[in-house]
């Protein structure tokens, strides 16, 4: 799949001129230095589900991706053993940061400005609902952490409603930079680390199929 950069209304940030360098630059943006995990229950409460809603959205793409993939062509797609490798994953933080990892790749030509292959144009639609459907889950928990915290953020509240409801091809890097956002504007709300396989790589702690996205 073909790899550029994009840009996005609700977040800032432009990917770099590589799949792996570029999730790690969503990482970057808005770098933030906050505690591993905020001990706090209702930061705690809020960040499990943001995470669980996020999570659901990932695997839905690559199962729904997965389950086309036999009708095309095996130059013409993502290579089958990316999902194989996803598959022999342990833990909850590498599991998503492959995911989120396989999910970026799955729409690299949308985030890059190219022509979609056939099996981004199949798995778009669907994809595009569950992102809007998170928006707007997210939302409530936004809502009611902020309110129980005493915080205002009026701006962060308007942009989730308004995502809701958005159509447009930038909604998918609006959704991968979510993670890092979210840090920029509420600190305390630290989600896993989705980049980790993308940093791994870079630093070659990483290896196997992966090592792939560093010499294409």
């Amino acid at each position: 799949m073909a790899r550029s950069g994009s840009s996005s209304r609700f977040l800032i940030g432009r990917p770099c001129c590589s799949l792996v360098t570029g999730l790690i630059c969503l990482a970057l943006v808005h770098s933030v230095r906050v505690p591993e995990r905020s001990p706090n229950t209702l930061a705690e409460n809020t960040i499990q589900a943001v995470e669980r809603l996020f999570n659901q959205v990932l695997y839905a793409t690559i199962e729904d991706a997965r389950q086309r993939l036999p009708s095309h062509p095996a130059n013409e797609t993502i290579d089958r053993q990316y999902f194989e490798e996803l598959d022999l994953v342990a833990g909850n933080e590498d599991y998503y940061s492959t995911a989120f990892y396989i999910f970026a790749w799955i729409n690299s030509d949308l985030m890059y400005h190219n022509t979609p292959d056939k099996l981004l144009i199949e798995v778009l639609p669907g994809e595009k609902i569950a992102i809007r459907r998170f928006f707007g889950k997210v939302k409530p928990h936004l809502t009611k952490y902020l309110r129980s915290s005493r915080q205002e953020r009026a701006e962060l509240v308007a942009n989730i409603s308004q995502l809701a409801n958005e159509t447009g091809d930038s909604l998918i890097t609006t959704f991968l930079e979510f993670p890092q956002n979210l840090k920029s504007q509420l600190p305390e709300l630290q989600l896993m680390d989705y980049t980790k396989l993308a940093q791994a790589l870079v630093q070659g702690v990483a290896s196997g199929i992966w090592t792939k996205a560093l010499n294409t």
